[in-house]
């Protein structure tokens, strides 16, 4: 990362698109061209590959819905333990799997990985009790422990930090685009009549062969850099490489250091920034796993439940796009992050206190709109506010833990037990809120602290090497953090 780069940032230029002034005018529109391309390839397959994640981890309350938990045997807190199982071995297996993704490449990886659990996804359809699910369920988080990870540095390798962050945004909004569709596709499935397998086996089914084909697909057409496109021609290759190579003079070609590790991994900030994601993915969780059981609950039929999670979906997906402009409407990531976070309040209290099933169906659309917002800006001011490769390792991988630690809380708060009103999971997501604004104000102070003593008693970096000065990262005097 430049100095010079980071100076922007502080004034709060962190989705400024356009080229550097280096850079010709005929250049620089050739430039644009070349990512606009990289958009509808590489951006567009990894959405897609999201997406298809989004609906294989929501089917699981969409089956319930026709008929899993009856079928299966399971009773009081069992399609919880099911739904939470996946998040030890997806926490489990995320070094492992990146390790294996910095060994074969990105493309090799992640299309691999994206078949296999498409295929865990068909074989859930052939299970005959809980043991069964929870042991597909198990393989499942192993297999999709990379996908996120390894798609999040696909976008960085291909993209000049100040597009980064509209870019991750948009990977997130996948998510609410399969509550979107997952719904209603899963209304669709439950009236195949073939006898091979019940409703929901064949929701199971028929989402794991297309994840598995798509897996296919991801192959031909992912590359894991610029240079090694077909898409591209040589000189938008070259183009696009010089753009990386000037954006990450300072930052991006430093080894990642076991010494600077350490140091970040104690860096009270970086949590309390990942906070906001562990937070928000108790509301995106209801949304992606319980809104279909909720609606249920509340009288509707199978049918009528599986296509109404489509309603909630398109407000997070509006909620997740708009998030990338929020920090220029509001002024900082912070009052971002209240503004969200105010929304899951509001909506909480509502289906906390309201018995109308309209209201409440509003609700779960506020709801939506509140936590996918702060999946879309939370990550982003987290990695706004690196100063290097070793923090970015650091920040990325704390912040995807915490994320999935969520998930797993997330399903044990909507129990049997609490139906039809889940005031438990209800409140719980409150309180998810409420700890949300307090993690957020936390970083906006620390932030305020730091930046503050930059300005009063910066590091004297005269008599340092060019290499100490390096090493500094987000200590360097020049450098200022993102509110």
């Amino acid at each position: 990362m430049s100095m010079d780069d980071t100076a922007s940032e502080s004034k709060g230029v962190i989705y400024d698109e356009k080229p550097s002034s280096s850079v010709s005018e005929e250049s620089g529109n050739n430039l644009k061209w070349a990512f606009r391309k990289v958009d509808a390839t590489l951006l567009f397959i990894v959405f897609l590959s999201n997406l298809l994640n989004s609906m294989d981890r929501g089917n699981l309350g969409l089956a319930k819905v026709v008929g899993l938990e009856k079928a299966t045997n399971m009773h009081g807190s069992d399609f919880n333990v099911v739904a939470s199982i996946m998040y030890p071995t997806y926490l489990l297996f995320m070094l492992p799997s990146n390790l294996a993704l910095r060994k074969f490449g990105a493309r090799f990886w992640l299309s691999f990985i994206t078949v296999v659990w498409g295929l865990i996804n068909m074989c859930m359809a052939f299970a005959k009790n809980r043991t069964d699910l929870i042991i597909c369920r198990l393989f499942l988080g192993a297999a999709e422990s990379g996908a996120t990870p390894g798609a999040l540095m696909l976008i960085t390798l291909w993209y000049p930090r100040r597009m980064v962050t509209s870019r991750i945004a948009l990977f997130y909004s996948a998510f609410a685009a399969g509550a979107i569709i997952g719904g209603p596709i899963a209304s669709g499935i439950k009236h195949v009549t073939n006898p091979k397998f019940a409703s929901w086996g064949w929701i199971f089914f028929i989402e794991g062969i297309v994840t598995a084909g798509f897996g296919l697909i991801m192959f031909i057409f992912l590359a894991d850099y610029p240079s090694k496109s077909w898409i591209l021609t040589k000189q938008e290759k070259d183009l696009i490489g010089r753009c990386m190579a000037e954006d990450q003079v300072e930052g991006g070609h430093k080894p990642v250091t076991y010494r600077k590790l350490l140091v970040h991994a104690k860096d009270p900030l970086i949590y309390a920034q990942a906070l906001i994601l562990y937070c928000a993915n108790f509301g995106v969780n209801t949304i992606l796993t319980f809104a279909s059981i909720i609606v249920k609950e509340m009288g509707y039929g199978a049918s009528a439940s599986q296509a109404m999670q489509a309603a909630p979906g398109i407000c997070g997906f509006i909620g997740i796009i708009l998030s990338r402009y929020y920090p220029a409407w509001f002024g900082s990531h912070y009052r971002s992050s209240i503004f969200c976070s105010a929304w899951l309040i509001i909506a909480s209290a509502v289906l906390l206190g309201v018995t109308n099933n309209g209201a409440r169906i509003f609700a779960l659309c506020m709801l939506s709109f509140g936590a996918f917002g702060n999946v879309g800006m939370g990550p982003g001011w987290l990695m706004s506010n690196v100063g290097g490769p070793t923090r970015a390792a650091c920040a990325g991988a704390i912040n995807v833990i915490l994320g999935g630690l969520g998930g797993l809380c997330t399903s044990y708060i909507y129990r049997n037990k609490d139906a039809p009103r889940y005031l438990f999971g209800h409140g719980m997501n409150m309180f998810a809120a409420l700890l949300c604004i307090i993690t957020a104000t936390v970083s906006h102070l620390i932030i305020r602290q730091r930046n503050h003593q930059k300005e009063t008693n910066p590091i004297d970096i005269s008599g340092m090497t060019e290499e100490e000065i390096n090493d500094l990262e987000n200590d360097h005097p020049d450098f200022r953090y993102i509110s």
